[in-house]
């Protein structure tokens, strides 16, 4: 019996000594170098706290950073890697922008043979795969596309409004699918789920020409596969940190993010529709159109755009094209509503700026006949200092930006070498909330976007859309289709602090989405006095 006893207890022990030494055989990597960095647990490393859902990413984040005050980087652990967190703007700078050829690859570890529509996205691709995909679409978001492209978002605003006005003022109509609930004149509206199906609709008829009216119709095919596609929570927020954890795993085991219907069902969409307007000779001013141009080497940017003649062509296959589509809808889909989403909120909460806001835009559509122009939502000042700082406050498209190193020396003490396949960190959601950077971070205050103030932040501690030639290649729609949407709620509508508007704010843990739990219940009021309806409507 104590014999048992004792070769059992050998054996926990021997488990326990190998367990721990595979979960922190790389954890003595700062420490041997000499470099601060924050103290590791085994396996996790430090993303215990977020793996668990003890706290948000973005708290995570501020906390890293706040530990390393006072040096310009430092270590932190994800997982089992070995990951340099950069504080210093102008070491961000270097990497982003001076020293870029060591850092061209964001470091995303999703295999493009096991999940192609992820792999082969532009996010993704690496190196001189990246550059030429890159300079081959880079005509496709220039402001004379987006121009073309803002007569069919105006559309899915005016959609919106309408829709909202007539939930108001028709007591009998069913409102089904949608989480919307009346309160007298006050229609109560979960945000972020009305914002989707705007985005949803803005990327099925900008992308794909098609028209959904997500609102009328809430249980469209395009809209609920959508919401599947974006969501990375539960499940899916587990298999991204089995990537992180360890790729080469997962890509063995070939672990899918994305269900095969899911997949399948944009593959059939994308091609389908681009032999239909092969086959009829169909041209429509969207993505779809864009992308067939570029891969027949046809595309042509602005008159100001050069195209360097040395760029390899990329060749395309049907992925690669479906893979950009898929990209698109990613970033305009969740990305842009969780933009509108926290826009929406904070103008709530902060009535005397929503009203202001509000001036601009009824004195810009007075100037204008009524009439919403490309020009006019471009020439809103106080609009884009509002916008600016809920990305402020709330950065859906970069929380986090990653990059994966050549080789490189850091410049500052003490004189760490990056080599290839390391990664650093340019932690975007706390630069933004750095009081040194930005006086009471806490506070929405769109003046600090102001024509007089602007020019006083420093560089490389606002990076929304990131910085440098690796910058979101989508930012001009984002912030237009955002734009579209405010101006056209606004003109029609005030924001209201209901009952359910969760006050404060507080990120959700549950998962990779920007977002907050209990939802974005805001009270939707129509407006009687000074309203400005556009001439369109």
């Amino acid at each position: 019996m104590l014999e048992s006893l004792w070769v059992w207890t050998l054996a926990t022990g021997l488990i326990s000594i190998i367990g721990y030494l595979l979960g922190t055989w790389t954890h003595d990597h700062f420490s041997k170098k000499n470099v601060p960095h924050l103290k590791p647990v085994p396996f996790f490393g430090n993303m215990g706290s977020v793996a668990f859902r003890i706290v948000s990413l973005p708290e995570s984040l501020v906390d890293w950073y706040n530990r390393l005050k006072g040096h310009k980087y430092g270590g932190v652990y994800e997982f089992l890697n070995p990951i340099i967190l950069l504080r210093d703007p102008e070491l961000i700078k270097m990497v982003t922008v001076k020293d870029f050829e060591h850092f061209v690859d964001r470091g995303v570890r999703i295999s493009e043979e096991v999940e192609p529509l992820f792999g082969k996205g532009l996010f993704s691709l690496k190196g001189q795969r990246w550059k030429d995909m890159r300079s081959t679409l880079s005509p496709a978001f220039t402001s004379s596309k987006m121009k073309n492209m803002f007569v069919l978002i105006t559309e899915c605003g005016k959609q919106l409004t309408d829709f909202l006005e007539k939930c108001i003022n028709d007591k009998n109509m069913t409102i089904e699918g949608c989480k919307i609930e009346r309160e007298g004149n006050i229609l109560a509206v979960e945000m972020k789920d009305l914002f989707t199906r705007y985005t949803n609709d803005v990327i099925a008829t900008s992308a794909f020409g098609i028209s959904c009216d997500s609102l009328n119709h809430p249980g469209n095919e395009f809209y609920v596969l959508g919401r599947d596609f974006t969501n990375f929570s539960g499940i899916r927020a587990m298999k991204l940190f089995g990537y992180m954890f360890s790729p080469k795993v997962m890509k063995l085991l070939r672990i899918k993010l994305l269900p095969d219907f899911v997949a399948n069902f944009f593959r059939s969409l994308v091609h389908g529709t681009m032999s239909t307007r092969e086959e009829k000779g169909i041209v429509r001013p969207d993505m779809i159109h864009l992308l067939m141009q570029a891969k027949k080497g046809t595309l042509q940017g602005d008159d100001n755009v050069t195209n360097n003649s040395k760029i390899t062509k990329p060749k395309w296959e049907d992925d690669d094209i479906t893979a950009q589509v898929a990209l698109f809808f990613l970033a305009g889909f969740d990305t842009a509503s969780s933009l509108l989403s926290f826009a929406s909120q904070l103008l709530a909460m902060h009535p005397d700026i929503q009203s202001r806001l509000q001036d601009e835009i009824d004195q810009t559509l007075k100037v204008d006949g009524g009439n919403l122009t490309y020009e006019a939502v471009h020439g809103m000042k106080y609009l884009d200092m509002v916008v600016s700082e809920t990305l402020r406050i709330y950065p859906p498209i970069g929380i986090l930006e990653r990059r994966c190193v050549q080789t490189y020396t850091l410049p500052a003490e003490p004189h760490y070498t990056l080599n290839p396949g390391d990664f650093v960190y340019i932690p975007v959601y706390a630069l933004h909330h750095d009081p040194d950077y930005f006086p009471d971070p806490e506070k929405f205050d769109p003046e600090r976007f102001s024509d007089e103030n602007k020019g006083s932040i420093k560089a490389c501690t606002y990076l929304p859309f990131g910085s440098g030639p690796r910058n979101c290649i989508g930012s001009r729609f984002a912030l237009m289709e955002a734009k579209i949407a405010l101006v056209q709620l606004l003109s029609r509508f005030n924001l209201k602090v209901v009952p359910k508007t969760p006050i404060p704010i507080k990120i959700s843990k549950s998962g990779f989405n920007m977002t907050i739990d209990g939802g974005f219940w805001i009270g939707l009021e129509q407006r009687v006095k000074n309203a400005t309806k556009l001439q369109n409507d």
